[in-house]
């Protein structure tokens, strides 16, 4: 990856200078994703449907999600 500099209003910037690692990893990721959906477009809305899928879904990995859960509340009567 290639560091580039940003400005952020100091609150913003203050809580990702005292993140975790692995919290900033996320954040990394996060904004990554969001910047490349709006700088370099996609022709397809399919593919850019499954890279918002693959995204949720490491996210919710990231959050402690596992197949086994998700299957538990999809399971879950209301």
């Amino acid at each position: 990856m290639k560091q580039v500099s940003i400005s952020l209003n100091p609150e913003i910037a203050s809580a990702y200078e005292n993140a975790t690692v692995e919290e900033r990893k996320k954040v990394d990721y996060i904004v990554n994703s969001w910047l490349k959906s709006i700088f370099i477009k996609k022709a397809d809305a399919r593919e850019e449907l499954l890279e918002i899928m693959q995204t949720a879904g490491k996210i919710a990995q990231a959050n402690g999600l596992t197949p086994e859960k998700l299957l538990e509340i999809l399971n879950e009567k209301e």
